[in-house]
């Protein structure tokens, strides 16, 4: 894990080194333990080194290949390295260091851009190929890793983090209206290859990108297609045993790292499922790097319903680990929010971002240098309640009426069919889409171009195709950002096992029903880890994650605050009313508000978002 930067003219002039060693100043936290520049006339890399496999000089960054031809900056992590390695040894390829860098070099120089079909891991890479004078940049099936770029009449210049790029000279600090709108509205974030700063993209999940003296092109290499049907010929025993040997395998892939391995957990499925499971993988050779017992890392609250210490000491007691709890709390997060917006670059949805703050930060303060975590688990297994809604929609329109009939009976009998969503948010799952409501008198419509309209968000599609947009597009990509953000902000890498891209595949072919059955959600995970997790989390149906009190902090500790940068100028009285915005604030304070805290929420940290990195609205 590390943080990659470079510039590519396509004037052919030589690249300036002083520019690059700026980009490398900026990604410092990434990479602690080393820099390397990499400098060919009119290209020039930059890598920021976090040591995690080969801890040795020999894998040091930019890597270049033996006879030179090739230079690489390269993020990430190959997880399949070694059975690469020998394949490719075996071809008659030698290596001098124990790096899956000098995989990823080889398997270029024997595959050329096919070689990303070869990766099973998370990774965004830029390689020079000097003969070819041209350069070759790709980013992992999932987008765990990121990749942001300016291109422009002269230069194409790409990050690790937007910050890097913003202090280009052909780069303006200059906020994208279109994405401010989808933000306050809808309260989409990361839904497309563009970013809240105009002028700077990201490269997306699944592609490759060249750049050389004609330009760019981009091509995907990786898409993912989910089974529309609600039953299938699978047998549940068969397919249960199969996820739990393909998840021990991704868990196993993970645990490779020459540094000490720890675990985040939150008390729900997914997250005890990894730790439970690395407790039947602990063995002598794991135990290097996991200690006599495992780390886990939680969030918890003293507020009894957000509380999740019940769970989290059940998943402890059964496998021993050494459990490290943190406690956000209101005032602290406006004392880090200059810091958090830094490392986020981009505005946020929800306060839980800080609690997942504090959970890397206590990682990295007891010495822990890769975090493995549950992201992903929840759109692939449809683990919100909002999966139930649809399913029981995609059921009517299928006129599947008696699995119909007994989901709806299951989802009627389940407390939390109700109250895991706010009743008026979940019916528009059912409708043509959510009406602006109290939001459409604040809102000045000439601020905003065009931006996503209900139905581009998916509220209208199928089980299956909201799946495929919650992974690409919608939830996924935005807790992917937060999370890569937070963990290398503590110089800690963070690894996703249920992103393994064969379990991602093999979850895409099963049908509907192993996924949501009997009013179950993650059903053929439940099955699956069955005798492994504690009974009691396995047949959780509330859901809470590294959640805060939001609502309450708004409505007390947070209300001043809210309430001064309303009333601030700068970039939100561009885009909303602000004697509007302050009259629904205060309705919203008095609970007689038809909008949800988020929305105050999502105002206040877009006006502290633009005085973070002082963007302007032109």
């Amino acid at each position: 894990m590390c943080g990659i930067a470079g510039i590519y003219r396509f004037d052919a002039k030589t690249v300036d080194e002083k520019l690059l060693e700026g980009m490398g100043e900026r990604l410092t936290h990434r990479g602690p333990d080393g820099t390397g520049i990499y400098l060919d006339q009119e290209m020039g890399l930059v890598h920021r080194r976090l040591k995690i496999i080969d801890l040795s000089d020999r894998a040091h960054q930019p890597m270049t290949d033996s006879q030179g031809s090739l230079a690489i900056s390269y993020n990430g992590e190959i997880y399949n390295y070694l059975e690469l390695k020998k394949e490719l040894q075996r071809e008659g390829f030698s290596f001098r260091s124990e790096s899956d860098t000098e995989v990823l070099l080889a398997a270029y120089a024997r595959w050329g851009v096919e070689c990303v079909k070869k990766f099973n891991g998370m990774f965004a890479f830029a390689l020079w190929d000097r003969r070819e004078r041209r350069l070759f940049c790709a980013r992992d099936r999932l987008g765990v890793k990121p990749f942001y770029y300016h291109c422009d009449s002269r230069h194409f210049a790409f990050a690790s983090e937007i910050k890097c790029l913003l202090p280009l000279p052909e780069v303006s600090v200059e906020a994208n209206r279109k994405l401010i709108g989808d933000y306050l509205v809808l309260g989409l974030v990361d839904h497309t290859p563009e970013t809240f700063f105009a002028g700077i993209r990201k490269l997306e999940p699944g592609t490759r990108l060249i750049v050389d003296s004609r330009g760019i092109r981009e091509d995907r290499y990786w898409d993912i297609e989910v089974n529309e049907e609600p039953e299938g010929d699978s047998s549940l025993p068969h397919e249960a045993e199969s996820f739990r040997e393909m998840l021990t395998d991704a868990i196993r892939l993970r645990l490779r790292s020459d540094v000490p391995v720890g675990s985040c957990l939150s008390g729900g499925i997914d997250s005890t499922s990894i730790v439970c499971l690395i407790h039947s993988l602990i063995s002598p050779r794991y135990k290097k790097r996991l200690g006599e017992y495992q780390k886990t890392f939680s969030a918890v609250s003293e507020i009894p319903v957000l509380d999740e210490r019940p769970f989290i000491r059940l998943v402890t007691a059964a496998t021993g680990a050494e459990e490290h709890f943190v406690f956000p709390v209101a005032g602290r997060f406006l004392e880090e929010l200059n810091a958090l917006l830094w490392h986020q670059e981009e505005p946020f949805s929800s306060s839980s971002v800080y609690a997942q703050w504090c959970v890397f930060r206590r990682a990295a303060q007891a010495g822990v240098k890769v975090v493995l975590d549950g992201q992903g688990a929840d759109e692939q297994l449809c683990g919100y309640r909002k999966f139930s809604y649809f399913y029981l929609r995609h059921l009517f329109s299928r006129r599947a009426g008696g699995t119909l009939l007994k989901e709806s009976l299951f989802a009627l009998a389940n407390p939390s069919f109700f109250t895991g969503i706010d009743l008026r948010h979940s019916l528009r799952y059912f409708g043509p889409g959510q009406r602006l409501g109290g939001i459409s008198t604040i809102i000045r419509p000439e601020s905003f171009p065009p931006g996503e309209n209900q139905n581009a968000i998916g509220w209208n599609g199928s089980l299956a195709q909201r799946i495929v947009l919650d992974m690409a597009r919608f939830s996924l990509p935005s807790l992917l950002r937060y999370e890569d953000k937070n963990s290398m902000a503590f110089s800690i890498e963070s690894r996703t096992p249920f992103l393994d891209f064969r379990l991602v595949e093999y979850l895409a072919r099963l049908p509907l029903g192993l996924k949501i059955r009997n009013g179950w959600t993650k059903y053929i995970l439940r099955q699956a880890i069955k005798g492994i997790i504690p009974e009691k989390i396995r047949l959780r149906k509330d859901k809470l994650a590294f959640d805060t009190p939001q609502d309450s902090w708004i409505r007390n500790e947070w209300r001043h605050v809210f309430i001064r940068a309303f009333t601030s100028d700068g970039l939100l009285p561009v885009f909303l009313k602000r004697k509007r915005l302050l009259e629904e604030f205060d309705a919203y304070l008095r609970r007689r508000s038809w909008l949800s805290g988020h929305f105050f929420f999502r105002s206040f940290i877009l006006q502290k978002w633009a005085e973070r990195f002082s963007t302007s609205s032109l």
